[in-house]
């Protein structure tokens, strides 16, 4: 990591150690609440979340204080996919959220959608997605951590495995990107140097292409996908607004 993006970490605190002191699920420490995160899932219901508009939540569950992905059976029946967005929106941002997989090697399909624009949200041409995959997935551009579209794969597949708990950490930052997961830095873009639509910095193409990355919003709902697979558990979703 350049010293300039370990500088950012370093005032966002993201490059220290995790605090000693330890919260509930889906409850602030002390001193999360001194940092001004603020608690997105309270672990009981979808308060504070919304359904893509043309579909309900019969999608998405909450059990055992966790939010749930569900395509077949229980409480819920199957419909077309569609994602769980936040009620609202937000630009710069640390976003903390614990995601678990089923064992490998099961695989799944879900991510987490930055700042979604449009109306109603168009994820695909106005969203930046960091992936996340089975634990099965060999490292490269479909795995956990990747910025969707195979924009840019992670350094390194850190991903546990056997139905663990993951700690994912996304900083948003006007044009920088950031992504952490269980503690190792694995993935960043810079979306000022995504000039033109469906091209790379370095004119290779790129499946993105209604938009140049640097073109996207930079202020939006954040979305939760439903895609494939099996399910998927979100919980301790914490959000540090940025100046």
């Amino acid at each position: 990591m350049n010293a300039r993006w370990f500088s950012w970490l370093l005032v966002l605190g993201l490059a220290a150690g995790p605090s000693a002191v330890q919260a509930a699920d889906n409850e602030l420490t002390a001193a999360e609440k001194a940092d001004g995160f603020v608690l997105l899932f309270n672990g009981s219901d979808l308060d504070g979340f919304r359904p893509c508009s043309t579909l309900n939540y019969c999608k998405w569950i909450v059990e055992d204080g966790a939010i749930r992905t569900c395509l077949f059976g229980g409480r819920a029946k199957y419909v077309p996919p569609g994602h769980l967005y936040t009620a609202k929106e937000y630009e710069n941002y640390v976003l903390k959220v614990d995601v678990r997989l089923p064992p490998a090697p099961k695989d799944t399909h879900s991510g987490i959608i930055l700042r979604v624009g449009g109306t109603p949200p168009d994820a695909e041409a106005a969203g930046l997605e960091v992936d996340i995959y089975g634990a099965g997935r060999r490292l490269g551009p479909n795995c956990t951590g990747s910025f969707r579209h195979e924009l840019r794969a992670p350094s390194k597949n850190a991903v546990k495995t056997d139905g663990e708990w993951n700690s994912l950490v996304i900083a948003v930052n006007k044009n920088l990107i950031q992504v952490e997961l269980n503690g190792e830095k694995i993935n960043q873009l810079d979306l000022d140097e995504w000039t033109t639509a469906g091209k790379r910095p370095d004119g290779t193409a790129q499946r993105l292409t209604k938009l140049a990355l640097k073109d996207l919003p930079r202020s939006g709902r954040i979305g939760f996908r439903d895609d494939h697979g099996s399910p998927v558990w979100y919980k301790n979703i914490k959000l540090k607004p940025l100046p």
